[in-house]
């Protein structure tokens, strides 16, 4: 019996530390920033507005192996970065890919 309890409460302990040290925050449900100016120094971040001159908007994305764009975003590339951009507000939706090249 007592050894029951031990490997229970033992249990409790490590899931309970592994839930402390773990990052299990989807990028969807992170929150959105004050957005800044873009600098080499900072990566780009989700929320973050961009400046238009930029962007390059992707016309083919079957091309990068993506289907048809989500309504309120299209694809785009960024400073090397696969991405996913309101075309209304300039904001990074998400980063889909790092290190791709407009073509």
């Amino acid at each position: 019996m007592i050894r029951k309890v031990m490997a229970i409460a033992t249990a409790a302990v490590a899931a309970t530390l592994i839930a402390l040290f773990s990052n299990h925050t989807p990028q969807a449900q992170e929150t959105i920033r004050a957005s800044a100016p873009l600098s080499e120094a900072r990566p780009l971040m989700p929320g973050d507005i961009l400046p238009a001159e930029n962007v390059d908007f992707i016309e083919m994305p079957g091309i990068y192996g993506l289907g048809s764009e989500l309504p309120g975003s299209r694809y785009a590339i960024v400073d090397g970065h696969l991405v996913r951009v309101n075309p209304n507000t300039m904001q990074l939706q998400s980063i889909l890919r790092r290190g791709s090249s407009v073509e």
